[in-house]
């Protein structure tokens, strides 16, 4: 999986603050674990199923200067075993559903969440593996807000941080990034829109979007 947009909005956007521990579900390339890295001093478990994937991320682990801090785990997180309980879980899930697209399986399959992560054993995951007062931060497609939203209810945790993403000012919201929290009813919920492209030509980045991701892309 390449660097992509939806990654470097949830390493930026993901509250790490007293996190010092946390773990990557599908973590790909390494990206979010390494941005996570950059903005604090927390120690970071990345696990994915996909074999290539691993390798790819413990050499961008090695590369970087956070690697003491950075484990990469070969393994499905459903079948990932530990007593550790993290204060904070990211993860950008794969997302299609029933289908590939693609003349690439390997990606294919990283993207298909019926082959390798259905919202409900990410959510089982976090329940597992969250500690108490933790976090558990996530970026889906927009039209999957209320699905997995109505399966963190069922397993008890409250939406706490919604943020929908448009890329220019006159489209839909693409995509989502979400927060949720232990709680046994809902609770308010901080809810703002975020727009990538101030113009309709994409060559204009909006102010609220340098200010979120500059840290992180040297044209910024």
């Amino acid at each position: 999986m390449k660097v992509g947009t939806d990654g470097v909005l949830l390493g930026a956007w993901t509250n790490i603050e007293n996190a010092t521990h946390v773990l990557d579900i599908g973590t790909g390339t390494g990206l979010i674990a390494l941005m996570l890295a950059q903005r604090s001093n927390a120690s970071i478990v990345a696990v994915d199923a996909e074999e290539n994937a691993c390798n790819q991320a413990t050499i961008n682990f090695n590369a970087s200067p956070w690697k003491e801090r950075l484990i990469i785990i070969h393994s499905k997180i459903q079948d990932y075993q530990t007593d550790d309980k993290f204060d904070l879980i990211v993860s950008n899930p794969p997302y299609f559903t029933g289908y590939y697209s693609s003349d690439d399986l390997s990606r294919d399959i990283a993207r298909s969440a019926d082959v390798l992560l259905p919202y409900e054993d990410l959510i089982a995951a976090a329940k597992r593996l969250l500690r108490v007062d933790g976090r558990l931060s996530l970026i889906l497609p927009a039209d999957q807000q209320e699905k997995i939203r109505s399966i963190a209810l069922e397993n008890g945790f409250a939406q706490s941080r919604c943020t929908k993403v448009k890329t220019k000012i006159s489209k839909e919201p693409k995509r989502v990034l979400l927060e949720f929290v232990y709680s046994k009813k809902e609770i308010e919920c901080l809810s703002n829109e975020l727009i990538i492209q101030a113009d309709d030509n994409g060559r204009v980045y909006t102010q609220e979007y340098i200010n979120l991701t500059k840290d992180f892309y040297l044209a910024f």
